[in-house]
């Protein structure tokens, strides 16, 4: 009868240790959906930095240096090597504010894609991170469904156990 009562309470803690897991795990999609919706359109709003799980802001606040820089980087990288060609455009342009404008609007257009290409970096990412969070929580759910099913077993061979050694007069 022992035997029965220590197994069920391994059961009780070994289903408790997953429960807890595996809402450790939901949490933790939760926030990386949260943290995906902030910067989904490629920019972190201040409304997006007050919304943003405790657990994620440090990676967003990462995430928006990193893009920024490399953004700046390759916008400059591509503007250095587009010269020639921007400088050839300008010449048909006589007004020095046009060819001020035009020259902010390449250069911005430069570090617009490449800061579009940094999110569909972190989108991918984010993507993978995802899917095994999935995997371990379909693989702790089939634990679970499994240990319960010992624990019932258990259950009903100690109430069999008891009706076998229950005196009769």
């Amino acid at each position: 009868m022992l035997v029965f009562a220590y197994r069920k309470l391994q059961l009780n803690h070994q289903r408790n240790d997953l429960q807890y897991r595996l809402l450790e795990l939901t949490k933790k999609l939760s926030d990386m959906q949260q943290y995906s919706a902030n910067i989904a359109d490629g920019s972190v709003s201040m409304s997006d930095m007050m919304n943003t799980p405790g657990s994620m802001f440090g990676r967003q606040m990462m995430y928006m240096q990193y893009a920024h820089n490399n953004a700046l980087m390759s916008a400059q990288q591509n503007m250095a090597m587009m010269q020639p060609m921007i400088a050839t455009q300008m010449q048909q342009m006589p007004n020095p504010q046009y060819q001020a404008m035009y020259q902010q609007w390449i250069f911005k257009s430069l570090y617009t894609q490449a800061r579009e290409q940094v999110g569909k970096q972190e989108a991918k990412l984010l993507n993978e991170q995802e899917k095994q969070i999935q995997a371990e929580k379909a693989k702790i759910e089939t634990q679970l469904q499994m240990v319960e099913q010992e624990y019932q077993s258990v259950k009903q061979a100690e109430q069999e156990a008891i009706k076998l050694f229950k005196p009769e007069y």
